[in-house]
């Protein structure tokens, strides 16, 4: 599997504007196409205007056809109004991921 990896600020105060984004323009999109696998948005605890943002796909053709997609260049045009000038993307391969299922 491989991820791409978002890492930024929001203008400050900005957060809930780009959670509803994220949530409404990102994700439908994405979970709709060809080997994605999951989404994640992370918000920092030491500032509450920086996250991360995780897609994993299942191949590595999968990552590049999204990075190369319709989809994502409206998604990229749109979130960039809400970032502060500070965010950087890269792309990884996964290779080790486990899933902790609790008996609570």
């Amino acid at each position: 599997m491989f991820a791409r990896v978002l890492c930024g600020k929001v203008k400050p105060g900005m957060w809930d504007d780009y959670e509803r984004y994220y949530n409404e323009k990102v994700v439908p999109p994405t979970q709709k196409m060809k080997g994605f696998q999951e989404r994640r948005l992370l918000r920092s605890l030491d500032n509450p205007d920086e996250g991360i943002s995780i897609s994993v796909w299942k191949t590595r053709e999968d990552l590049e056809n999204y990075v190369r997609s319709i989809e994502r260049q409206g998604i990229v045009l749109e979130g960039e109004k809400l970032f502060a000038g500070e965010y950087s993307v890269r792309d990884f391969e996964i290779k080790i991921s486990t899933v902790h299922i609790g008996l609570f």
